[in-house]
């Protein structure tokens, strides 16, 4: 069993994965994926969640369940049968409790998990818990989102490389048309000029 996150981001059964990334990319990869529906699949929320209402799954094998304390969530995971877990990590579970029993407890329950399952614990933006949590996972995978600016900066970039690479074919074509005078008073073409090579020797 794989779950493709992105292109380069694949996650395979028998691991447990603790995984940054904007909402539309989990949410992506679950509803873009049809051949999820042949596995049980068993969703977490905590109190509140990011992405339960732009999940589309209508098959049976989908359960999901909710997890008001970090308690229930390791009893959710101690008792989970499922393929494919997805736990949707919430921080106020871990409000006003003592953190340092209760985190290695749902550390150990998610590697439980995943030793029959493909086991994800996602959040949109990590806090101190979640890195906690994280150090334990067979796979950290952050998937940074694309701003607006991010998104410009690298049209910007494209369009500054094709200007330079046309100037740079009209500078070609000059030199081989044109001549110049040497200081000697003889005449001889420019030397030609090669992109991605200047500097380099025998040039």
């Amino acid at each position: 069993m794989e779950l493709d996150l992105c292109p380069s981001v694949t996650l395979q059964t028998g691991t447990f994965s603790a995984v940054t990334a904007p909402a539309e990319t989990i949410t992506g990869a679950i509803n873009a994926n049809a051949d999820l529906q042949r596995f049980m699949f068993l969703f977490v929320s905590g109190n509140y969640s990011r992405i339960m209402s732009d999940i589309h799954r209508t098959s049976g094998n989908f359960e999901v369940r909710r997890a008001c304390t970090a308690l229930q969530l390791v009893t959710i995971l101690s008792g989970a049968y499922h393929s494919i877990i997805l736990v949707e990590h919430d921080p106020t579970l871990y409000e006003g409790i003592g953190k340092s029993t209760i985190v290695p407890q749902v550390t150990e329950s998610l590697r439980s998990a995943a030793r029959d399952a493909l086991v994800v614990l996602y959040t949109p933006a990590g806090d101190f818990t979640f890195h906690t949590l994280a150090r334990k996972a067979d796979r950290v995978v952050i998937i940074a989102p694309v701003t607006r600016n991010s998104a410009s900066g690298m049209a910007g970039q494209w369009a500054e490389r094709d200007r330079m690479f046309r100037r740079q074919k009209a500078l070609e074509e000059f030199h081989g048309t044109q001549y110049y005078e040497q200081q000697d008073g003889s005449q001889g073409s420019l030397p030609a000029v090669v992109a991605g090579d200047a500097g380099a020797p025998g040039r």
